[in-house]
């Protein structure tokens, strides 16, 4: 499709020039120059009042088709400058020099690699995505006719094939998958792809690519298919749930997030499904409030013993991913504009469903020595109260402290109720002396006979668990 620009000259007149995708801006204005007898150096083109770089190529300089462009007189010419050429051969090497922007790119060539381009069978010069093939289109390409009127220019130097003259050199195409790869990555079995989950990004993470999230969309679409259903799956069959369990709580640094929104008392059924023929941890009750204390250097030495097994990603790993991402895009997508007034209002709402929803919150105080205090408070209760149930269990109580959060690091005030500070369901927070020389990790926080009688970071958990099911039993009776 031909596109072309309106040029509008000082004396009033309009002067439309055809443009290609490749061609500069300086061309479409010494065009329109020359056929009305202006000097091009002593003009610029302006578009809606605003200067226009006359060395970009008309596909990247954002203009539409059909456009105005006002040719107005400088104050002063254009200066002329040479230009640092710089020629990259396909093996690597360059050479480069400085050019007055009148040069040819036949005369910059032979400057640079005479010997080498002797032996091309048709040399193609490439900058940016044009593309100036053979010694005649050289000799009558100029620097400035290319947009390089200063500054610093890179150029690529290659030898094409005649045949092969009519693709575009500078273009990538990446290669073509195989469909068959992905068929025989869903007829894998779970163990071996999330080996190769898990060992795509090497280290800690993995990457999700194309074909992962194809697979999933096409594994999930023939689970939910009634064909699937008619298939014959015997009624006795235990189905694997395409919804794994996931942790309760998200134990983060900073405030946590419920992760699995389902009813308690499926949810403790299914724990004691699992625990069945299982003792339960010990747990040693210390305080008020179900408080229990634990140490995650314990806790680090028993994830030390886990396989390697235990880190592999399986497929309904990354159907909950994938899930997570489209929520996300989803919501970021259709959020609406909002006032201040708006966005208090939905806090306010915010707050009231997780009023409604929680009718505790866990705290976990983590100490600079790695000892961790847990404890059960009611969402209104502000965080005074949680500082007046840690100074119970401090060495030396007496000491004024902080609870911060971290990142970033925010000191929580003492007036505001747990549920303004985004700590309901669950939260961690973290213990300082405002002192800072006893906030070393030599000194003793707690008193000795709390520390003597800790509890694992399971048994932590599983004293949750068990306060919940013992509330929701009273609540539904």
């Amino acid at each position: 499709m031909d596109k072309r620009v309106t040029v509008l000259l000082p004396n009033g007149r309009r002067q439309n020039v055809n443009v290609r995708p490749d061609m500069t801006l300086l061309e479409v204005l010494e065009t329109a120059s020359a056929k009305h007898g202006y000097d091009s150096e002593e003009h610029c083109l302006k578009f809606h009042n605003k200067d226009v770089s006359l060395a970009q190529q008309f596909r990247f300089s954002g203009l539409p088709n059909n456009c105005v462009l006002e040719m107005e007189p400088t104050e002063k010419r254009r200066p002329l400058s040479n230009v640092v050429v710089c020629i990259q051969l396909i093996d690597g090497s360059r050479e480069q020099g400085e050019f007055p922007p009148s040069s040819t790119v036949w005369q910059i060539v032979q400057e640079l690699f005479s010997i080498q381009v002797e032996a091309y069978e048709s040399p193609v010069i490439i900058y940016m995505r044009s593309e100036v093939i053979g010694e005649e289109q050289m000799r009558q390409t100029t620097l400035k006719s290319l947009g390089i009127l200063e500054g610093r220019a890179m150029m690529r130097l290659i030898d094409k094939k005649p045949e092969e003259l009519k693709r575009q050199a500078n273009v990538y195409k990446p290669a073509e998958t195989k469909a068959k790869l992905a068929d025989e990555y869903d007829e894998q079995p779970s163990t071996s792809r999330s080996a190769m989950g898990g060992s795509g990004s090497g280290g800690g993470g993995f990457a999700l690519t194309n074909d992962m999230l194809k697979s999933l969309k096409r594994s999930a679409s023939d689970e939910n298919s009634p064909t699937a259903a008619a298939a014959g799956v015997p009624s006795g069959t235990n189905v694997q749930k395409s919804e794994p369990e996931q942790a309760k709580y998200d134990w983060g640094s900073g405030s946590g997030y419920l992760l699995h929104h389902r009813n308690d008392e499926e949810q403790y059924d299914e724990d004691a499904d699992e625990n069945t023929g299982k003792a339960p941890p010990v747990v040693n009750v210390i305080g008020p409030r179900n408080a229990v204390l634990f140490s995650l250097d314990a806790a680090n030495r028993h994830n030390d013993d886990l396989p390697d097994s235990f880190f592999d990603l399986t497929v309904n790993d990354l159907k909950m991913v994938l899930r997570d991402l489209k929520r996300t895009a989803a919501g970021n997508e259709d959020a609406p504009l909002l006032t201040s007034n708006l966005r208090e209002l939905e806090r306010q709402k915010a707050m009231l469903a997780k009023l409604n929803q929680y009718k505790d919150c866990v705290l976990r105080i983590q100490f600079p020595d790695r000892h961790v205090l847990q404890g059960i408070f009611k969402p209104h209760e502000p965080l005074g109260r949680v500082e007046e149930f840690v100074r119970g269990f401090l060495a030396n109580p007496s000491e004024k402290f902080h609870l911060f959060t971290i990142p970033p690091k925010k000191i929580l005030p003492a007036d505001e109720t747990l549920l303004e500070l985004n700590c309901v369901p669950n939260a961690v927070l973290h213990f300082t002396f405002v002192q800072d020389n006893l906030n070393a990790v030599t000194n003793s926080f707690l008193q000795e006979k709390f520390i003597a009688q800790l509890t694992s970071e399971e048994g932590a958990l599983y004293a949750v668990q068990k306060y919940r099911l013992t509330r929701a039993t009273v609540s539904s009776s």
